[in-house]
């Protein structure tokens, strides 16, 4: 059966659509991909997978950590986690490339190792003196595999003119999310990519996949229901306001169906943003993916202008 038609900008908001735009949500999602992280064993087993290391042990992680930089480029990862060894692990989300990833990459990394290196402590060699220079890994998960050379994971680390490891340096990891094998990280690159945990294929993603997509959920349907009140008491006191005012009834129904609906802009901007900064998109993409009609989307532009 066909949907009914959409009438105004109160349609975005049904209960249906909000259950149907999280249900297509994946770990290439902002939104998903912060809580998903948020998780030490789940960190953990993805940065084994992609550096090929099952004896690694993360003993922390943060999400959405920063490096400030008042003389400069400040940098905000989307994740930063530590091992037992004192190495720091960079990962990064791209559902889309907008830039030189390369070139971010190689700057998160300095700008890590620039952070944490300690004050007056020496060179020394990593492999002589862990402690002293931590070994920084930088792995982009990169949706349309941009940068990855047709590989499922594509390697960048500092060589002499004979192809040897110097040792030092940072080691960069580009991981193709269109490439996918039975390898344990072509595994993730598969999950990443999928809506339902029931299609993935390793059980540890899976689960914890699982389990975010629920708490979000509860989280966005507990924000749009406060949405939805605000809107709907400020819309209520700048209709009686008015109709008080003008002390008719006319004029009070009006002013209630006026202050209505710029409740309701109120809530479609404020979900075009939250849809803008989880999905890391423009407003005429947000705007796509509302599935906003064109009267609704020249109200917005104006609104958000």
């Amino acid at each position: 059966m066909a949907k009914a038609p959409r009438k105004g900008i109160y349609s975005c908001f049904s209960q249906e659509e909000l259950r149907e735009a999280y249900d297509n949500m994946t770990v290439f999602y902002d939104a998903v991909a912060n809580a998903f992280f948020s998780d030490v064993f789940t960190t953990q087993r993805v940065i084994r997978a992609v550096i090929e290391r099952d004896d690694l042990i993360v003993t922390k992680v943060k999400t959405q950590s920063s490096v400030d930089n008042v003389h400069g480029h400040s940098v905000r990862f989307d994740v930063l986690a530590n091992d037992s060894e004192g190495n720091f692990y960079n990962i990064e989300i791209h559902n889309a490339s907008h830039d030189n990833l390369l070139a971010r990459a190689d700057f998160y990394g300095a700008s890590i190792k620039t952070r944490y290196f300690k004050k007056n402590k020496s060179y020394s060699d990593h492999r002589v003196m862990p402690s002293i220079m931590p070994r920084v890994y930088v792995i982009f998960f990169v949706k349309d595999g941009k940068y990855c050379d047709d590989k499922l994971v594509n390697r960048f680390a500092l060589k002499d003119e004979a192809n040897r490891d110097t040792g030092v340096g940072m080691r960069i990891y580009f991981v193709n999310g269109s490439l996918h094998d039975d390898s344990p990280v072509g595994k993730i690159s598969h999950d990443f990519s999928c809506k339902n945990a029931s299609e993935m294929k390793d059980e540890v993603v899976a689960n914890q996949f699982s389990t975010i997509k629920q708490a979000e959920f509860k989280k966005m349907e507990t924000f749009m229901q406060k949405v939805f009140d605000e809107g709907e008491r400020r819309g209520e006191m700048r209709g009686e306001k008015r109709g008080e005012k003008r002390g008719e009834k006319r004029g009070r129904e009006e002013g209630e169906k006026t202050g209505i609906i710029k409740g309701k802009l109120e809530q479609l901007k404020e979900i075009t943003q939250r849809v803008m900064a989880s999905m890391n998109t423009t407003l005429e993409e947000a705007m796509i993916y509302l599935k906003l009609n064109d009267d609704e989307k020249c109200i917005l532009r104006s609104s958000m202008a």
